[in-house]
C-alpha cells in the first residue's frame, strides 16, 4: 500500500477514542491525523466510546469517514468495571502480582477485542502504525502485535500506573517513541532505561485562528475587570478541587488596614465533571468552540493549568502562541519543566507562591506581556506543525526502511 495516491506510505493510527470527544491525547491525535493526511494515507482505529470513564458505546460501529480520513470504530465489549477502584489500590499496592496489575489493566478498559484483532489482521497492510496513549489496552496490547512498524505516543507523566511491570514490555517494544516533550523523554528514560528505541520530540503545533476577539468573549458572557482563565475538564485529577480552594483563599483575603483583597474573577471553561463553586468571581462558561477558546485567551491575564499529571499541555501551548502567561503547580514536573524552558510563566509550591504569582501577574503588566512573549517566541521556535509534520514524515520513513531490509 505504500506510496498509494501519490502519498508517501500508508498509517494507521490507533486510538482509543475519536472524534467528537473531549480529551488532550485524543485532540493531539486528532490535530495530528488532519495534518498528515496529505502526505500519508491514514486510517484510524478507535472504539465507539465517547465517554473515557465508563467506555459506554455511543458511536455506531463500523466503517465511517471523519473529517475525509476513514475511520473503523469498534465497539466496547467491557468498559470500566465496577470495582475498578479496588483492583486499582490493589495493583498500586507494595505486594501486589504481575495477575493484579493486568487485572487493573482490563478493569480500567475499554475492553475491545475486535479493534485488537483488526489491528492483528492488517497487520502486513500498514506502512506504520500509530498508537496514542501508554496506558489503555488498545495501546499496552496493541503494539505487542506490530511491534516493527508501531509508532507509540506515549503522553506520559509520573504517575502511579507507569510504575507498574505490566507496562515496562511496552516501552522496549516500539520501532520508535514521539514523546511529546524533553522532559517526557527524561522521565521515561529514567524509568524504563530504554534509551536503544529510537525517539523524537514530536508534540503538537498551534495554528491561530483568524478573527481572535477579546471583545467579543467579554460581551459574550459579561466579564468586566482582569480575570484568569481555567480550560478543559473540570474534575480532581486536573486539579480543579485545588484550584477552586486556593483561589476563593485568595480572593477573600483582606488587604492590609482592613481593605478589599485584590479583584479579579476566575473563567472556568469546559466540561464539568465537579461542582464549580458558585460564587460571584467564579465564572462557569461550559464548553466553548475552538475559535471562542482563543478569544478567551485574548481576554484574559493569564491561564492557570493547575494539573499535576501533564505530558503536555495544549492550552498552555495555545496560550502561549497568544502571548500569555501559564501559571501551573511545581509538582507537575513536566509542565513546570517546559515552563522553565520557555520562560513563559510562573509555578508554584503552596498557596502562599499561587496567591503570589496572581498578585504580581495583576500588579506587574510588564512582567506579565514579558512572560507571555517568552512563550510565544517558545512555541514559534518547537511547536509548529510544518516542524512536526516533517519530523513524522522523517520517521516513517525510517520506519518503513526499516522493515524493507
Amino acid at each position: 500500500m505504500s506510496g498509494s495516491n501519490g502519498r508517501d506510505g500508508s498509517l494507521l493510527v490507533v486510538v482509543q477514542r475519536y472524534g467528537d470527544v473531549s480529551g488532550g491525547a485524543e485532540a493531539h491525535a486528532r490535530q495530528l491525523v488532519d495534518h498528515l493526511a496529505p502526505h500519508l494515507r491514514v486510517e484510524v482505529a478507535t472504539t465507539t466510546a465517547a465517554d473515557y470513564w465508563t467506555w459506554e458505546n455511543v458511536f455506531p460501529a463500523g466503517d465511517t469517514v471523519v473529517g475525509g480520513v476513514p475511520v473503523h470504530r469498534f465497539a466496547v465489549a467491557r468498559g470500566r468495571a465496577r470495582d475498578f477502584r479496588n483492583r486499582e489500590r490493589v495493583a498500586f499496592a507494595p505486594l501486589r502480582t504481575l495477575a493484579d496489575e493486568r487485572a487493573f489493566v482490563d478493569a480500567q478498559g475499554p475492553h475491545s477485542p475486535e479493534l485488537l484483532e483488526f489491528v492483528h489482521a492488517r497487520r502486513d497492510d500498514y506502512d506504520g502504525f500509530l498508537f496514542f496513549t501508554y496506558i489503555y489496552e488498545p495501546t499496552a496490547y496493541g503494539v505487542p502485535l506490530v511491534p516493527q512498524r508501531a509508532v507509540l505516543v506515549p503522553t506520559a507523566h509520573d504517575e502511579p500506573a507507569i510504575s507498574l511491570s505490566v507496562y515496562r514490555a511496552l516501552f522496549h517494544a516500539p520501532r520508535a517513541i514521539a514523546f511529546n516533550t524533553e522532559e517526557e523523554r527524561a522521565m521515561v528514560w529514567r524509568r524504563f532505561r530504554n534509551e536503544r528505541v529510537p525517539s523524537e520530540i514530536m508534540g503538537v503545533g498551534v495554528e491561530l485562528p483568524e478573527g481572535i476577539s477579546a471583545d467579543r468573549f467579554r460581551r459574550r458572557h459579561g466579564l468586566e475587570g482582569p480575570f484568569f482563565l481555567y480550560v478543559g475538564r473540570v474534575v480532581e485529577s486536573k486539579g480543579a478541587g485545588e484550584l477552586f480552594d486556593f483561589w476563593a483563599r485568595w480572593r477573600d483575603e483582606r488587604a492590609p488596614g482592613g481593605g478589599p483583597g485584590p479583584r479579579a474573577t476566575l473563567v472556568v471553561a469546559g466540561h464539568a465533571e465537579m461542582p464549580v463553586p458558585k460564587r460571584d468571581d467564579v465564572r462557569y462558561v461550559g464548553r466553548i468552540s475552538h475559535e471562542e477558546k482563543f478569544d478567551a485567551y485574548a481576554a484574559c491575564e493569564a491561564l492557570v493549568i493547575p494539573s499535576p499529571l501533564e505530558s503536555l499541555s495544549l492550552v498552555t501551548l495555545e496560550a502561549w502562541a497568544m502571548g500569555k502567561p501559564n501559571v501551573c503547580p511545581a509538582r507537575s514536573r513536566i509542565l513546570a519543566g517546559m515552563t522553565r524552558r520557555a520562560g513563559g510563566g510562573l509555578s508554584y509550591r503552596s498557596f502562599a507562591e499561587f496567591a503570589e504569582i496572581l498578585t504580581l501577574l495583576l500588579e506587574r503588566p510588564e512582567l506579565r506581556d514579558s512572560l507571555g512573549a517568552h512563550g510565544r517566541d517558545f512555541v514559534a521556535r518547537t511547536y509548529t506543525w510544518p516542524r512536526i509534520v516533517a519530523s513524522y514524515r522523517d520517521l516513517f520513513a525510517e520506519v518503513r526502511a526499516r522493515n524493507a531490509t
